[in-house]
């Protein structure tokens, strides 16, 4: 037998087989891609049925919305708020609310005589809780020229204030209520001396007499210098674009702790077309006058009669002395002082402005003041410092450099009354 006889062709039989397997296997994918296609549209449609969507979902949903829609004719049923955890401002604002107060002003308009007089509300302002035994703290100008006050506290419960005392020079007023120890929550204090620009602060006030309004914003500035209503200059400000308007004076201004920082005093003239430019008085310079105010009535700031440079123009006019003899290294160039006042008369003499032959005007350094009681000074605040610490009556004594040497002089303060407590110089 030749070898193409022994290696012939396969049978047609079994040449057949795997094309039939192959078929086979082609009708199965087609079979199972249509499945998978017709589950896939199930699912498209009926979600719920296949556990593949949750009750809150968009479709469930939409399911729920259209079938309590109810008849056309009745209110739409309400759907229930899920209750998460509070915001920042909502807990600043559930702590510090309790202790802002709601100041209404009345004053008298007399015709004819006092028997004729009515009297009718004047105005409203903010404040805050300072103790448990009735000290409410506001801004001066709010309760200034009234002839009685009303201090509305959270509660809604309504008191009667009587005046404590005043400080014109930074524009604070103390009053006290008779509400009982119970109803009022002290302010949680915080310090203004770490602050920066950029901090996120809350104010809480009661602007155009709506209690208890919450306002966001920021620190925008510090150190900034506003005029109060008495006219007198207020150093050491924080400025803020946290909304203010009239009526959130005297209000709180807190830190993303909760904690008081500051009082709303002022807003920049063109605040009322545009919010975003608000004072605050630091909340360290208020533990210095609120207490003072108690203890007095008012404010103890010794009246000497003289004004130093600022701690820039002092320290450029050392510069230009730096070569003569005697000149000190550091210190406060004496500005102003007042005719006849203690200054004056205990020798301190301003700096002078002297024209020469040739029509040029020059400054002439004359007195610098180095220490005070004791202390070095090198820039006001620690001069303010000094001033602050002296009890009412005692003497200052200075240590001044003059262009003959230095001099130790001791400056008796002025007399002065409550009525009085911002004329200082």
């Amino acid at each position: 037998m030749d070898k193409e006889q022994e290696l012939g062709p396969l049978p047609r039989e079994a040449a057949a087989v795997p094309g039939g397997r192959r078929d086979a296997l082609l009708v199965f994918l087609s079979t199972l891609s249509v499945a998978l296609m017709g589950l896939l549209v199930l699912i498209r449609i009926y979600p719920d049925r296949f556990g593949l969507v949750g009750p809150g979902s968009a479709a469930g949903a939409l399911e729920q919305r259209l079938e309590g829609a109810g008849p056309a004719d009745l209110p739409r049923p309400v759907s229930a708020r899920e209750r998460g955890a509070l915001t920042l401002a909502q807990s600043i604002f559930a702590d510090a609310s309790p202790s802002v107060v709601h100041v209404t002003t009345r004053s008298r308009d007399v015709e004819g005589n006092d028997f004729d007089a009515t009297e009718f509300v004047s105005g409203t302002g903010s404040g805050w809780v300072w103790d448990r035994t009735g000290h409410v703290v506001t801004c001066l100008h709010v309760i200034n020229g009234a002839t009685s006050a009303l201090v509305t506290l959270a509660d809604g419960s309504e008191w009667e204030a009587k005046l404590v005392g005043v400080d014109p020079k930074t524009d604070v007023a103390v009053v006290r209520i008779d509400a009982p120890p119970e109803r009022l929550v002290p302010v949680r204090m915080g310090s203004s001396s770490d602050l920066a620009v950029g901090a996120q602060v809350f104010s809480v006030s009661c602007p155009y007499g709506l209690a208890h309004s919450l306002s966001v914003g920021f620190v925008s500035g510090l150190r900034r210098r506003i005029r109060s209503e008495s006219g007198q200059f207020i150093d050491g400000v924080i400025q803020t674009d946290a909304a203010m308007h009239p009526g959130s004076s005297g209000g709180m201004l807190l830190d993303d702790q909760g904690r008081m920082i500051g009082m709303n005093a002022a807003i920049h003239a063109d605040s009322r077309r545009q919010v975003g430019v608000g004072f605050a008085l630091p909340v360290d310079r208020l533990q210095e006058v609120v207490p003072a105010i108690m203890r007095s009535g008012f404010r103890w700031e010794p009246r000497f009669g003289f004004v130093t440079a600022s701690d820039v123009n002092s320290e450029a006019l050392l510069g230009k002395i730096r070569d003569e003899p005697q000149a000190p290294k550091v210190g406060l160039v004496v500005a102003e002082v007042d005719d006849g006042g203690p200054a004056a008369v205990a020798g301190l003499r301003a700096m002078q402005t002297v024209r020469s032959a040739g029509l040029e005007e020059r400054l002439v350094v004359r007195d610098v003041i180095v220490s005070a009681m004791g202390q070095e000074v090198r820039q006001r605040a620690e001069l303010t410092a000094v001033l602050r610490a002296l009890d009412p009556g005692e003497v200052l004594v200075l240590r001044v450099a003059k262009p003959s040497g230095e001099v130790e002089i001791t400056l008796e303060p002025a007399g002065r009354t409550a009525g009085e407590a911002g004329a200082d110089r």
